[in-house]
């Protein structure tokens, strides 16, 4: 019997987009729809995702339809947000109408966002195929979360431990810049862990390590990946810009911005030789390539993405309302789309551990820049 898990999850977010056409939009609406066109797009795509989950629909056209809705969805919202920000907003009929932006719910954004961006990746394992059950996809799935935040709570471990060590030797609370340093080696000693961890439990050996010398071909993907990464930091920051959207801030961030903008300079090397490796020696050599055989290569990409995406949570929870939150964590699935397809195209976890450093050491010096002018 066909699968048809994927078209079921895609009711679910298309009726995301649904809600939001019900929040206020600034517009002139239906009885409880506001946003008339929105609810248009949200309503096809749960019908071709409904259609397909009862099978009334054949998979290719059934897929193509609530794909294209649900990033029709993505594109209308970009649009209705622009035009709200200009300070008008067209309506079908090419009625223009004055547009309070404050009355614009970011909740109906966020929502529209998510059933949208989310309708396309279910459109897209519902075209493929993906998962064929989705007992499998659901336990491969919860495998690769629970490894992630098993990494966290490793290196959460270890930050204990090295607080206690560094305690006993220096007397007194560490600074800011002590914390953090301790924190960044708990990264690569708490990822490690959870990497032997792995490999005792699963019997792999060492040559399920995908860490290489780069190639001259691998070292072309690092120089792409690192331009590909800061041309979706711009695009991100255009069109974040234009539909009135923030992100929350790094806690490295508002630790810097308290006054402590020389952490900066220290996480710089870090980037490279702790940072970048450890994270994509877990999410990307262990937990990526661990979900090939069930979602496939791409699948395993966009999973592993998603893994990478939820994990950061912690780090920018603190003082972030939900709504940018949920944009921050939707960059970050982006950009860690990014560096699986690099991955996966290498084979080499070198390449996008050199990306991934590279770009945070770029990062964290254009704060320290910012922050200090240079001095």
């Amino acid at each position: 019997m066909e699968d048809r898990s994927a078209a079921s999850v895609g009711v679910v977010l298309a009726g995301f987009a649904l809600a939001a056409a019900a929040l206020p939009w600034g517009t002139v609406g239906i009885g409880p729809v506001e946003n008339v066109i929105l609810a248009v797009l949200g309503a096809t795509a749960f019908g071709a995702f409904s259609l397909r989950r009862h099978d009334v629909l054949a998979r290719g056209p059934g897929s193509l339809v609530a794909g294209v809705a649900s990033l029709a969805v993505v594109g209308y919202v970009g649009v209705a947000r622009a035009s709200a920000l200009a300070g008008h907003s067209t309506l079908a009929g090419g009625t223009a109408l004055s547009v309070d932006v404050t009355a614009v719910s970011p909740w109906g954004v966020t929502l529209a966002l998510l059933g949208g961006v989310g309708g396309v990746i279910a459109a897209y394992g519902d075209g493929r195929g993906l998962p064929e059950s989705l007992g499998t996809a659901v336990k491969a799935a919860g495998w690769g979360l629970a490894v992630g935040f098993a990494g966290l709570f490793a290196i959460a471990a270890w930050a204990s431990v090295l607080v206690s060590i560094a305690a006993g030797l220096v007397p007194g609370d560490p600074g800011t810049a002590a914390q953090l340093a301790i924190s960044a080696v708990a990264l690569g000693l708490g990822t490690g862990t959870v990497a032997l961890i792995y490999f005792q439990w699963t019997d792999k050996t060492l040559a399920f390590l995908d860490f290489r010398v780069p190639t001259l071909r691998d070292l072309g993907y690092v120089v792409g990946g690192v331009l590909a990464l800061f041309g979706l930091q711009v695009l991100v920051t255009v069109v974040f810009s234009q539909l009135g959207l923030s992100t929350a801030e790094h806690n490295v961030q508002q630790a810097a911005a308290g006054g402590n903008a020389e952490i900066l300079l220290l996480l710089i090397p870090a980037s490279w030789l702790i940072i970048g490796p450890g994270e994509e020696l877990l999410y990307r050599n262990i937990i990526q390539k661990s979900l090939y055989p069930t979602f496939g290569d791409w699948g395993g990409v966009l999973v592993g993405s998603v893994v990478f995406s939820l994990a950061h949570i912690p780090a920018y929870a603190a003082g972030a309302d939900l709504p940018a939150l949920l944009s921050t964590l939707a960059v970050i699935f982006f950009l860690s789309l990014i560096l699986g397809a690099t991955y996966l195209k290498t084979d080499n976890v070198t390449v996008s551990a050199l990306i991934h450093g590279t770009f945070d050491a770029i990062i964290f010096a254009a704060m320290y820049v910012q922050m200090t002018g240079g001095a």
